[in-house]
C-alpha cells in the first residue's frame, strides 16, 4: 500500500481483491492504512473498517457501554486536571480506576454520552489517550532525579517528550513504554515494547519486552545513548517494526521471529545496514507532525457527531445499561430479562433518511419501542434485532460489515460473531439467531415492517 500509494480499502480491493472484506482483513487494512497515511479514522472511505473501539475512539465494554481514558503523559497531571476528572466522573455516573499506565480510566459511558464527556475533558486540558487503538499507550515512568535522591536523570521530563512524540502512532499492536530514572526500576522498563533505563552517561535501551500472557524480558539494545540518539535510534526501530511485523503482533513475538534477532537490529537500526535509516527517520517525522487528537477533530465535525448516538430515531437511553452501587461507585448491572418493547401498531414505520446510515456499515434505531440495528450493505439496507447473540449488550448496529462467499453478513463487535444480514440467521451455526425485519427505502426515507422477517438457512 505505501508503494503504490494506495489510500482506501476500495482502491485495494479493486486492484488485488474480491468481494466486501471480513472481521480480519477489514482492521487489518484499516491499521495498515493508519500507518501509512495517518489519516482520520471516520472519513466516509475509512469509517467502515473500523472497530467499534476505533470507531467510536473509546474501549466497548460488556454491557456495551465505553470506557474513556484521556492522555497523562508520563503519569503527570495537574491537581486542576484531577478535580476535572472527578467532576465529569460524578455527572456522567462513571467508575473511575487507576490503570497500570498511571492514568485514570472512566467506566460505564453511553454511546451517546461520549461526546459531552470528551468536551468537557477537552475544555479541560485532556487529549485522547488511545487507549481503544493499535497504537502508542502509555511511557510509564518514575520521578527521577528531580525528585528522588537515588535519580541521576530527569526520567519524567524524557517520558513526557516521548509520549508526545509517538502519541498517536498506529503499529500492528499496541506499544507500550516507560523510562526508569536509575537501576532500580521502578517504571518497570524492561517489561515494555521500548524501555530506557537512565546511567550516569546518558541512557540505556531496552526492546521487545512484554507482560500479559506470555511474558518477554526486554533485550538490551544500546548504553548510554545521548538523547538525540536514543530517539532517534527509537524513531527507526518502531518504523521498522510497522513496517516488517505481522499483523496483531506484538514486538516481542517480532523479536522472537526476526532472523538473526537482536543482533541483526542493531545492524538496520544504529549501522544502517540496509541504508533505509533516513527514509525511516523522515516517515517517522510524518507522522509525528500529521498527529491530531481524533477527538478533538470529531467535537469540530458536527457530521462526525452524528455518529455518536445509540438511536438514530430516538434520544431514549439504552434500557440495557443499568447501574448499581459497589464500593461507593457505579458498577454494571447485567439482566438477560429486560422487555423487548412494544411494536408499532401500524405496518411499516419511517425510522430515518437513507443518508443518517452510514455507507457500509450500521447505527442503532427504535422500531416503536424496540431496539433493531440497521444496516447498509451496497444499495440495499437490512434491519436485525440489535442485541448480539450470547450477550446481554444491545450493540449489533455497531459491528463491522462483511461477507461470507458472497452472503452480506455483520460481525458481531464482543464474540465476531458472523450473522447473515438478510435473515439473522448465524454463519457458523453454532449461535443463537437474531430476528431480521423487512426494509423499504422510498424517496430516501427509511421504513421498517413490524412483521419479523422468517426465512432461515434451510430456506436459502
Amino acid at each position: 500500500m505505501r508503494v503504490n500509494h494506495i489510500h482506501t480499502f476500495e482502491q485495494l480491493i479493486s486492484r488485488y481483491g474480491q468481494g466486501h472484506g471480513c472481521d480480519v482483513c477489514k482492521p487489518l487494512v484499516a491499521s495498515v492504512l493508519a500507518s501509512c497515511w495517518n489519516e482520520y479514522l471516520l472519513k466516509p472511505a475509512h469509517l467502515p473498517l473500523q472497530d467499534t473501539n476505533d470507531r467510536y475512539f473509546a474501549n466497548i465494554q460488556k454491557d456495551g457501554s465505553y470506557s474513556v481514558v484521556p492522555r497523562m503523559a508520563a503519569g503527570e497531571v495537574t491537581p486542576d486536571g484531577l478535580i476535572a476528572i472527578g467532576q465529569i466522573a460524578k455527572r456522567y455516573q462513571l467508575y473511575s480506576k487507576v490503570t497500570g499506565g498511571q492514568r485514570i480510566d472512566l467506566f460505564g459511558a453511553r454511546l451517546e454520552q461520549l461526546p459531552a464527556i470528551w468536551r468537557e475533558l477537552a475544555d479541560a486540558g485532556f487529549e485522547t489517550g488511545h487507549a481503544y487503538g493499535k497504537s502508542l499507550r502509555t511511557v510509564k515512568s518514575c520521578v527521577g532525579s528531580t525528585w528522588c535522591r537515588y535519580g541521576v536523570q530527569d526520567s519524567t521530563g524524557l517520558a513526557v517528550r516521548l509520549e508526545h512524540r509517538y502519541k498517536g502512532l498506529r503499529a500492528p499492536h499496541k506499544i507500550k513504554m516507560a523510562v526508569s530514572g536509575c537501576t532500580r526500576e521502578c517504571a518497570e522498563a524492561q517489561g515494555k515494547d521500548i524501555g530506557v533505563i537512565a546511567t550516569d552517561k546518558g541512557w540505556n535501551l531496552y526492546v521487545c519486552g512484554n507482560g500479559g500472557m506470555k511474558p518477554r524480558h526486554a533485550d538490551l539494545f544500546a548504553s548510554d545513548l545521548d538523547e538525540a540518539t536514543l530517539i532517534r535510534s527509537i524513531d527507526r526501530l518502531l518504523m521498522f517494526y510497522i513496517r516488517t511485523a505481522d499483523r496483531l503482533q506484538r514486538t516481542s513475538t517480532w523479536m522472537d521471529n526476526l532472523e538473526g534477532g537482536v543482533a541483526y537490529l542493531r545492524q538496520v537500526v544504529l549501522e544502517d545496514s540496509l541504508g533505509i535509516g533516513e527514509e525511516l527517520e523522515q516517515e517517522m517525522a510524518r507522522i509525528v507532525d500529521s498527529y491530531q487528537c481524533e477527538w478533538q477533530t470529531t467535537l469540530n465535525d458536527p457530521q462526525r457527531l452524528a455518529l455518536f448516538r445509540s438511536f438514530v430515531n430516538s434520544d431514549q437511553p439504552d434500557e440495557a445499561v443499568q447501574r448499581r452501587d459497589l464500593r461507593g461507585q457505579p458498577q454494571p448491572l447485567l439482566t438477560e430479562t429486560l422487555p423487548e418493547g412494544e411494536l408499532p401498531s401500524r405496518p411499516w414505520q419511517a425510522v430515518c433518511d437513507l443518508d443518517a446510515i452510514p455507507a457500509q456499515a450500521g447505527i442503532g434505531a427504535r422500531l416503536g419501542e424496540r431496539q433493531i440495528a440497521l444496516f447498509r450493505f451496497g444499495e440495499r439496507v437490512y434491519a436485525l434485532d440489535n442485541r448480539e447473540p450470547g450477550s446481554a449488550a444491545n450493540v449489533l448496529s455497531r459491528g463491522l460489515l462483511g461477507d461470507v462467499g458472497g452472503e452480506p453478513v455483520v460481525i458481531s463487535p464482543l464474540y465476531k460473531q458472523r450473522i447473515r444480514l438478510r435473515d439473522g440467521w448465524p454463519c457458523d451455526g453454532d449461535e443463537q439467531a437474531v430476528r431480521a425485519w423487512p426494509v423499504k427505502v422510498e424517496n430516501g426515507k427509511v421504513w421498517v415492517g413490524n412483521q419479523q422477517l422468517l426465512a432461515r438457512a434451510e430456506a436459502s
